[in-house]
């Protein structure tokens, strides 16, 4: 019994020299420990049960010392001394603040081990330090590559250059916030914002007609040149007369949110459509992104082999980008880099718009998010939202696309750089029109930022994160391809139907095509779609609403290879489709909101044809939107790679720095 006594007794001492020891007399304390361990050992019976051989030795071991009773009163074991087993805590005895007695000779901690408890205790003593080391290490080797890659190529350090200009801007903001933030907001912007909200109904007045006069005299003198651009206008004012007729509220709209949304989705469309800058970053995005996505058919072709990716690019292609995109899509959500833009875009729009935090955070969200994550990001919230709230979040989350999707988009043939400023354009428009079409009347309890805390994924690392991400990813790529086989099957159901019915009257070319083909060529013609092309772009929109998003975007690139279609119409097109809000999708959401919120299963249901109708009307107005500043000629002049002058002098400043090859050879020489 003693050498197991002593076993469990060194087990639970750490070395004096390395946690250092405030006792006078260690001899004492060890001396004093031991005996009451003896005293308990020889105070047992013979017939001793495991539990209460395992209380003795707690309480022999874990025995506190205390000092004073030391020097007074040695060699005293009363069970008053020791640890009784109700206060009997483990983890207190590992805690690194008790100090613990040196073992006896020969029985110490390995050399190896002291030197791994010792380098553990200077490393986190100094671990500021050590990380500020390595950060300046870091930049400084970071900066002499930086410099070298400029000096080397400037164009093929584009990416390089932007992605540093993010960075240092992006810490550059960090320590002014976390330094100067509190001061800067206190002194320079509370005081106008007060001003302004003290002021507000007075400045409105003065600030909507400057901004309507201002717009108007844009549009005439630089924008407007053709009358197909005037059918998108058109459409603009269509769509909203309908949405302010069916309202639900019409005497409760608050206009500011409404006003403000199409503003700031008009002010992306100057910048995407007509600067010639905010078009080459974005369309660089585009390239980028796509670039990135690419890397996912190399686990493709490890698996399927490149003939499988020839033959089948929608099964072996297609859909297992999207466990790719998933998986990087998760990662980016662990490290909170997705919640920091979506959190960063809805202060801005909240700020303009006026609009509570979470259909604002949900909008902004749903650019990078498919609306289950956005839904389980906000679950904490979905209960205690108000109708019109519960209205925004529904249709935010069907009227654009989640960006793990971008890919099979773009693979099937839509332009990237459209369908990027689509998602981002419908964000601002879909809380316009929602507010426009369900006013809010109810008081809400998020109504700031603050009240908002985004639930954040249990995930213990990034490789979990990855793992889940594609599980979650598996899921839709079963949903995708059930759907996109289901459709398609039924769709030449319903082909092979219409072709006998209208056989039977001479008339045997009779589709489900050609029915959407005339059904929805009245908003494909208000929207800017040009005559020759409406009736193939009104086809597209009909099978995105009654069949899938999937099949009308493979349609959409089938009819651009095939020259049906011109640039401005697939431009307008791609608009008009980039949304997640066909009836097959909608059926989709009900079983999400029946695994993530069944409380308000029913009141989904009930809203769900306004929210078709808003989520889809949503995508109109961006494509009229976009069909009134869309100019082919400035899209050809904007693709063209003349430099301009600006480029040209920083060319020139920069071909004044010697490269590395150029150090190099003067080293050399």
């Amino acid at each position: 019994m003693i050498p197991q006594h002593f076993s469990l007794l060194l087990d639970s001492l750490y070395d004096i020299e390395s946690q250092g020891s405030h006792i006078d007399n260690p001899e004492t304390a060890a001396t004093t420990v031991i005996e009451g361990m003896l005293a308990q050992t020889s105070s047992s019976t013979n017939q001793r049960t495991p539990e209460t051989e395992t209380d003795s030795i707690r309480d022999a071991y874990f025995l506190p010392f205390d000092e004073s009773k030391a020097k007074t009163d040695e060699g005293s074991s009363s069970s008053s001394d020791r640890l009784s087993i109700e206060s009997f805590d483990p983890e207190k005895c590992l805690d690194p603040a008790i100090r613990y007695l040196d073992p006896p000779e020969g029985l110490r901690p390995h050399p190896i081990e002291k030197f791994q408890r010792c380098l553990s205790v200077r490393c986190k003593k100094f671990s500021r330090l050590i990380w500020r080391f390595v950060a300046v290490a870091l930049l400084v080797g970071y900066s002499v590559y930086f410099g070298f890659a400029i000096a080397y190529s400037v164009e093929m350090a584009t990416t390089l250059i932007v992605v540093t200009c993010l960075a240092v801007a992006s810490a550059g903001y960090v320590f002014i916030r976390d330094h100067f933030g509190d001061k800067i907001y206190e002194k320079c912007f509370e005081p106008i914002e007060t001003l302004i909200d003290r002021n507000w109904n007075c400045i409105k007045w003065l600030l909507y007609p400057l901004m309507m006069i201002g717009l108007i005299l844009y549009l005439c003198l630089d924008v407007v040149r053709e009358a197909i651009q005037l059918q998108s206008l058109t459409g603009i004012v269509v769509i909203m007369t309908f949405l302010y007729v069916t309202s639900r509220h019409p005497n409760r709209i608050y206009w500011r949110p409404v006003i403000w949304g199409f503003s700031i989705q008009i002010i992306m469309a100057i910048l995407v459509l007509r600067w010639k800058y905010g078009y080459t970053a974005v369309k660089w995005l585009a390239d980028v992104i796509q670039a990135f996505i690419e890397f996912g058919f190399v686990g493709e072709a490890a698996v399927f082999g490149d003939p499988f990716l020839i033959f089948h690019p929608f099964a072996f292609m297609g859909l297992p980008l999207l466990l790719y995109l998933g998986a990087v899509m998760s990662i980016l959500y662990y490290f909170g880099l997705t919640q920091l833009v979506a959190c960063k875009i809805a202060w801005l729009m909240q700020k303009t718009m006026g609009t509570t935090a979470i259909e604002t955070l949900n909008a902004a969200a749903n650019i990078f998010l498919d609306g289950m994550d956005t839904m389980l990001m906000l679950r904490s919230y979905l209960e205690k939202l108000t109708l019109s709230e519960f209205n925004c979040l529904m249709t935010g989350n069907h009227a654009t696309v989640a960006g793990f999707v971008f890919a099979l988009f773009v693979l099937f043939g839509a332009p990237p750089q459209h369908l990027l400023s689509a998602a981002v354009m419908s964000a601002p428009a879909t809380i316009a029109i929602c507010k426009l079409n369900y006013p809010e009347t109810q008081v809400s309890i998020t109504k700031e930022m603050e009240d908002v805390k985004l639930a954040k994924g249990d995930d213990v690392n990034a490789f979990e994160a990855a793992a889940n991400g594609v599980q979650v990813a598996g899921k839709t790529v079963a949903a995708v391809g059930g759907c996109y086989i289901a459709f398609l099957s039924i769709l030449a159901f319903l082909n092979a139907t219409l072709s006998y019915v209208g056989a039977r009257v001479g008339y045997p070319e009779l589709s489900f095509e050609m029915i959407c083909s005339y059904v929805m060529w009245p908003m494909a013609f208000i929207v800017g779609i040009e005559y020759d092309d409406c009736q193939e772009a009104a086809k597209l929109m009909g099978i995105k609403l009654f069949a899938t998003e999937f099949l009308a975007y493979q349609e959409l690139g089938n009819s651009e290879a095939a020259g049906r279609l011109s640039d401005r119409s697939t431009a307008i097109v791609t608009y008009a489709m980039c949304g997640f809000s066909s009836i097959s999708t909608l059926a989709i959401a009900v079983g999400i909101w029946f695994s993530i919120c069944p409380q308000r299963v029913k009141l989904m249901v009930s809203m769900m044809l306004r929210v078709f109708i808003e989520a889809n009307l949503s995508c109109y107005v961006t494509a009229c939107v976009a069909g009134v500043f869309y100019s082919e000629e400035l899209m050809k002049k904007f693709d063209s790679n003349d430099p301009s002058p600006a480029q040209n002098l920083v060319s020139w400043i920069l071909g004044l720095i010697p490269s590395y090859k150029e150090l190099m050879s003067i080293g050399s020489s």
